[in-house]
């Protein structure tokens, strides 16, 4: 039964981007599944679409912005622990290095009970050695462009911006994004930092944002872009595609923990086409 319901028997109430994030672990690795499952973790909830493109406004960046951009950027990450956890437990040695403990102690003790407490311990620690992981890509990004937003994307004669979207005039913050040149790639220039708020995903603020960004490269001349994404973020992809971003390379991040669970970036790049002449 629960085969089934994993292979398409999902109700129309459940978003595709839950049906693709319990799909997809439940291939890998049905014990992750019903892992998740007992410990109830917390799934993508569909978004309810609204009139939040009629009041949306894209402005660029001030310097009051500060706190709450690196504050949503922030959240952003912190939101990927699940989706990373999820990652991690369908990995074959991961679920070894759990099985062969709780499997010990049950052995040892004859104790179905004192087993379970086993595994909860396991999973628990398991979980917040990913929460460190990410936090250590959160430090990193607060501490490089985000460290000074202005004068790492407001230079006046520098080709680089940083926008915000609010909703509505004078409005809560619901989303950034940033163009500055890229520093692994001479030449062209890099999307970064695009951050929508949580319940404002889904309604086409990403796509608002990165369309600003996109347009004010093009006006400046620039030719090529780049952006780097990671495994976690599977809606963002489908966005960048759809904008004509076309993935180009990918590899393992650079950190020994991020190799040990695979931990996968993606580069996408664009051929910015040059303004038509009025």
């Amino acid at each position: 039964m629960l085969r089934h319901e994993m292979k398409g028997g999902f109700g129309t109430s459940v978003c595709p981007s839950v049906r693709s994030l319990l799909s997809r672990v439940w291939l890998q690795s049905p014990t992750a599944c019903l892992v998740l499952l007992l410990m109830r973790v917390p799934l993508p909830q569909p978004s309810q679409r609204g009139d939040t493109m009629d009041r949306l406004r894209i402005r660029e960046y001030r310097s009051e912005d500060y706190q709450e951009v690196r504050r949503l950027y922030a959240a952003g990450f912190s939101e990927k622990t699940h989706s990373l956890f999820v990652h991690v437990l369908t990995r074959p040695w991961v679920q070894l290095a759990l099985l062969a403990p709780l499997l010990g102690v049950l052995v040892l003790s004859g104790s179905a009970l004192a087993a379970l407490a086993a595994a909860a311990l396991l999973l628990s620690g398991t979980r917040l050695a990913v929460g460190q992981l990410l936090d250590r890509g959160v430090r990193l990004g607060l501490r490089e462009d985000l460290q000074d937003i202005g004068a790492s994307y407001m230079t006046p004669g520098r080709v680089a911006c940083f926008w915000v979207a609010e909703d509505g005039p004078g409005g809560p913050l619901v989303g950034t994004v940033g163009v500055l040149p890229c520093v692994t790639q001479p030449g062209a220039w890099e999307l970064k930092r695009i951050s929508v708020r949580r319940d404002q995903r889904g309604r086409g603020v990403a796509r608002a944002l990165c369309g600003e960004a996109v347009a004010f490269a093009a006006r400046s001349g620039v030719r090529r872009m780049v952006l780097y994404t990671s495994m976690l973020q599977d809606d963002a992809q489908r966005l960048y595609l759809r904008l004509g971003f076309r993935k180009v390379e990918e590899f393992l991040w650079p950190s020994l923990a991020a190799r040990l669970v695979g931990f996968t970036v993606f580069k996408y790049g664009y051929d910015v086409p040059p303004l038509r002449d009025a």
